[in-house]
């Protein structure tokens, strides 16, 4: 019984602590833009005032950036929110032609080289298909978005263990500094200035959740490139 409860209260602390981590990240990177906004409408006023209109259009865009850079931070929230509530249907899908559709929808018009390698006993294999499917996009899009080199290339294995499913991703980009390796998972954290690339920094965290919620996890290993693994059990139907 005492260890029950020992574990119980180590359980409770360590939602709570995540809890408090959550609230304090959230409001702080929530005021960002909000400042933003205020600023930008002052020095319209100001602008307007003295009848100086030639940086009103610039900062007018400015505006509208930073309102729809707050807008997408208020429904990645949300987003995060319902994952526990995204149905966990699962389906038989040849896992080979799944990837090469997802990869291809990911990478889009961009010239980017995707390499895909499989290491699997058979190709038909239970999945839940939705949440698989948006947490690889997600990894393909990183991919592509975060790197600065002029050919990109993306590495996808897929391999099986004796209990689970991985599908790894990594491409040839910059990396990711050792400092900040963990805070990447962090909601709204982004290695780049916002300003630089336009991402609400909330799909990892989102990507993480989806996983759990199938008794899965995605993992962060950085070698010689940057690398994703998404790990998630063997479904029997």
């Amino acid at each position: 019984m005492l260890v029950s409860q020992k574990k119980h209260s180590q359980e409770y602390e360590a939602l709570k602590k995540e809890y408090e981590d959550f609230i304090y990240i959230v409001s702080h990177d929530l005021k960002s833009p909000m400042r933003a906004i205020s600023n930008i409408t002052t020095w319209i006023e100001e602008d307007l005032e003295e009848e100086n209109t030639a940086s009103i259009p610039e900062n007018f865009k400015l505006l509208k950036n930073r309102v729809g850079r707050l807008e997408n931070m208020m429904n990645a929230l949300l987003e995060l929110s319902r994952v526990n509530k995204l149905e966990e249907e699962y389906t038989t899908v040849n896992l080979k032609q799944f990837i090469e559709e997802v990869a291809n929808v990911a990478v889009g018009k961009s010239t980017a080289t995707v390499v895909i390698n499989y290491g699997l006993s058979q190709y038909a294999i239970a999945i839940a298909v939705n949440k698989i499917q948006k947490v690889l996009t997600e990894l393909i899009e990183n991919a592509l978005r975060f790197n600065t080199n002029e050919k990109k290339d993306i590495f996808v294995t897929i391999q099986e263990t004796e209990l689970n499913y991985e599908i790894t991703v990594a491409d040839n980009g910059p990396g990711i500094l050792k400092e900040i390796e963990d805070k990447i998972f962090n909601i709204f954290y982004t290695a780049s200035s916002k300003d630089h690339v336009e991402t609400t920094g909330a799909g990892l965290t989102i990507s993480k959740k989806i996983m759990q919620t199938i008794n899965g996890d995605l993992v962060f290993n950085s070698n010689e490139m940057t690398t994703f693994k998404m790990i998630w059990p063997k479904i029997n139907l």
